[in-house]
Order: structure tokens, then C-alpha cells, then sequence
């Protein structure tokens, strides 16, 4: 892994811990969480005799050298729009790139700065029904775009934070919130998954989950290696037509809480999925990796012994697809494996993308205009991989 990848890493995993703490996903914290378990409808499938589909690859968006248009610094987010339309956002450029249904560039919104419409620090990406563009920059704050790329407004967001977003319609965002507050001897941590305006990401209007977690205050590299244990899997979450699916321990748990979409409770789904043991090879490169990871920030330039899970997570992404099935991918699969369940649990098909050698760290972004995959570390360069997913 080269420096800049892994600067780029830290910066969007850590960088935000100074003013909200998002992406944490804490090894040991203690945590609180109101209706973790409602009554429990237990799925049960036998996923070897599960009807099988397969997912393609069918084209991609980026090339090594040549046109700037497509040659990505560093992807953060990719999104559908409701025309089919694909917007990338590439985080070194700062810019939101616009490409067609085939893969033609239309035009790159945004630029570095810090003016409307411009960014520092862009990350999460939700594009609405209405084509408009909603995006949250580390620096910046909030910004919207109209659905021809023009800025309508931009400004800080008031604690807590967002992180991870996605479009519910055309005014109201799905996300979830993370704010900080010290209390005694800890920092305590909170995550909510709620609806806002789009216009107003300040004003949340509908909570369906929040969960707390305790730091040591007082042991500053106990609070920062509390930090580094995020292992990339907080809270998931996704929403379809009525409804909103919340993975509240997806390393842990294989557990899905599904909420009407005025937030009350719809039904819980606990997936038949097995712990599967990290071998001693991968436990040491993910050892290997977040030692790494740590010791390359910029703030904290120190050395941290850290010893991974043992386990692969149990859920690694959650998505809806027009069919309004919910998508499941599983953690511990060497080729990306999903499995579709309809609201009330039943289990529809398993789709594998096989045949592949460098999925390992793919990100799946499943809507319900479309499947794209991003690399999070490619070897060589950025793409923006088009899934096709006919069954």
C-alpha cells in the first residue's frame, strides 16, 4: 500500500474523531442501545441449497493515464442518479465526477476551495429523485447542488455530524449522525440513524436506532487505541419502499432490525450466518495493516500493538435493489456473496461475483437504481466498477 493511500485512509477514518467521532466500531467499549431486540423472527435457510445467481462485472469507469476525466486521485463515494446517471467522488480532486448510464463523462461539479460549492474534505454522496446533489464535505459542511450541478447551498453542520448517507426521496436524507460529549472519566460517543432534510441536515425528523459507547478519557493512548478498533465496520444500515434495515453489530451479530418508516418497530431478523476464524496469514496482515494505518497519521505518529479479531465480520454491506429485496453481504466469503431476503425474512437467492482476484476490498453500492463496486485500495488505479445483477 502506498503512503498516499493510506494518508488518504486515515484522514477519513480519523480525521473527523475531532469534532464527532464517526466510523467507530469500538473492540471492548461498553455500549448501550435502545431496542436492540425487539421480538425475534429467526430466518432460517440452508444457504447450500439456495438458489444461485450470478453477478457480472459488466463495465467499468477509470483508466490509468490519459483524459483526466478519468484518471480518479482517490474515490470516496459513488451514487445513481434516476436517470441512471453515475457520479463518483473523487476525494484528492475534490470534485463530483458525472459520467452516463455507458460510462461517458458529462461534466465534473465542484472544485478545491473554499467557497460555494467548492470542497476541502467531500465524502458522503446522496443523489436524490429529483436529481439534485447532496454531499458532506470534512471542511465545508453541507452542500447542495440542483440537478444540473449548480450550487444552491452550502454551510456547517451544527454537532452531530453526518456520516454515511443516502437519498430516501427528493427531500429527505437517510444517514446516520455521531456526536462526542465528555462525561467524568469518558468520552461518550453516539451514533443515531435518522432522517433529515435535505436542506437542513441540522433538523433530524425521524430517529429508528442510536447507540452509545464509552472512552477512557484519562489514558489518552487507550482512547486512541479504542480509535484504531474501528475494523471499518460501524453500524449499516440501508432503506427500500416502507421500510428501513439497520445491521446494528454487523462484525458481531447477524442481526437486522427493520423499522416502519415512521420508526416504529417492523420486525427483527436474525440470519443463520457462522462465525468463520481469520487464519494465522490474515490475522497478521490485518495486524500488520492498522499498526500501519495508526502509525502514519499525521497526529499520531507512534507505534500501536494491536491484535485483530479473530472472527471475519459477519456483514460487511447492506443494500435494496428496485425489486425492494434486501441485500446482505456476507464477511467471511472469499468471492462477494449476497444474500436477498424480502421484509418478512424469507430468503429469496444467494448472488455470487466470482472469477475475480481483486475483490478482496471492494465497496458494493446496492440502490435501487443500479449496482456499482469501488476498490478501496487498488493495486494499480481508481475505477468505478457497473454490476449487473439479471434475476
Amino acid at each position: 500500500m502506498n503512503n498516499i493511500t493510506l494518508q488518504l485512509k486515515i484522514e477519513k477514518a480519523v480525521n473527523p474523531l475531532l469534532c464527532a467521532v464517526p466510523l467507530l466500531w469500538l473492540l471492548g467499549a461498553s455500549c448501550q442501545g435502545e431496542g436492540i431486540h425487539p421480538e425475534s423472527n429467526s430466518s432460517e435457510f440452508n444457504g447450500d441449497n439456495a438458489d444461485l445467481c450470478t453477478l457480472t462485472v459488466v463495465d467499468s469507469i477509470g483508466v490509468e493515464l490519459g483524459d483526466s476525466n478519468y484518471v480518479f486521485g482517490a474515490l470516496s463515494e459513488v451514487d445513481i442518479g434516476p436517470n441512471g446517471d453515475i457520479f463518483a467522488v473523487d476525494w484528492m480532486k475534490c470534485s463530483i465526477f458525472r459520467y452516463s448510464p455507458d460510462g461517458d463523462f458529462i461534466q465534473r461539479i465542484g472544485r478545491p476551495g473554499n467557497g460555494p460549492g467548492e470542497m476541502i474534505q467531500p465524502g458522503h454522496l446522496a443523489i436524490m429523485n429529483d436529481g439534485s446533489i447532496s454531499i458532506d464535505d470534512g471542511e465545508q459542511g453541507w452542500i447542495r447542488y440542483d440537478s444540473t450541478g449548480e450550487c444552491t447551498s452550502s454551510g456547517n453542520i451544527l454537532q452531530p455530524s453526518p456520516m454515511q448517507i443516502m437519498a430516501l426521496d427528493s427531500a429527505r436524507v437517510l444517514g446516520m449522525l455521531s456526536g462526542l460529549s465528555l462525561e467524568d472519566n469518558y468520552w461518550v460517543t453516539e451514533k443515531r440513524i435518522c432522517t433529515w432534510n435535505a436542506d437542513m441536515p441540522d433538523s433530524v425528523q425521524t430517529e429508528y436506532f442510536g447507540k452509545e459507547y464509552l472512552l477512557d478519557a484519562v489514558d489518552i493512548v487507550q482512547f486512541r487505541q479504542d480509535i484504531v478498533r474501528v475494523d471499518f465496520f460501524p453500524m449499516l444500515f440501508t432503506a427500500g419502499d416502507g421500510f428501513v434495515c439497520i445491521a446494528p453489530e454487523p462484525r458481531a451479530e447477524p442481526v437486522l432490525l427493520l423499522f416502519h418508516e415512521d420508526g416504529s418497530v417492523m420486525d427483527t431478523l436474525v440470519l443463520p450466518y457462522p462465525e468463520v476464524l481469520r487464519t494465522e496469514e490474515e490475522l497478521q496482515a490485518r495486524k500488520q495493516f492498522i499498526e500501519d494505518f495508526f502509525y502514519y497519521t499525521s497526529r499520531y505518529t507512534h507505534q500501536v500493538e494491536w491484535e485483530p479479531y479473530p472472527n471475519h465480520p459477519l456483514i460487511v454491506d447492506l443494500g435494496v435493489d428496485s425489486l425492494n429485496r434486501i441485500w446482505v453481504q456476507r464477511g467471511f466469503e472469499q468471492d462477494p456473496t449476497f444474500d436477498l431476503y424480502d421484509v418478512s425474512g424469507e430468503h429469496l437467492i444467494t448472488a455470487v461475483l466470482p472469477g475475480r482476484d481483486d475483490t478482496d476490498h471492494w465497496e458494493f453500492n446496492i440502490t435501487r437504481r443500479g449496482i456499482l463496486a469501488v476498490p478501496e485500495d487498488p493495486e494499480s488505479y481508481y475505477s468505478v466498477y457497473m454490476i449487473s445483477a439479471d434475476f
